[in-house]
């Protein structure tokens, strides 16, 4: 299994518009017709201030390109996606592979 991990560092002020807009966008992927893998939304609680992560839970890194197109395929999501953008300081992707679950 494979973990992208996108870490989102929110501009000051901006986290509650930032939740509900990522919030709208996966409620558009799961009433999407296309298979939507398992996603987290989190938050910071500690560390840096303003901090939004997305997990998605991959089977294997071919399912990274179904998902891709789901993602850029649909407008309602380049829509929501651009209100995102300016309220979004940085950002970093990160894939890992569960080597053992418990």
């Amino acid at each position: 299994m494979i973990i992208e991990r996108n870490v989102f560092q929110l501009r000051f002020g901006t986290a509650k518009e930032s939740i509900q807009i990522w919030k709208e966008i996966l409620d558009e992927a799961k009433k999407s017709n296309m298979h939507t893998p398992e996603i987290r939304l989190l938050t910071d609680i500690s560390g840096r201030a303003y901090t939004l992560v997305m997990e998605i839970h991959l089977k294997s890194f071919t399912d990274i390109n179904p998902k891709n197109t789901l993602w850029v395929s649909s407008p309602r999501f380049q829509e929501l996606y651009r209100k995102f953008v300016p309220l979004c300081e940085s950002a970093v992707r990160e894939y890992y592979k569960i080597e053992q679950l418990i």
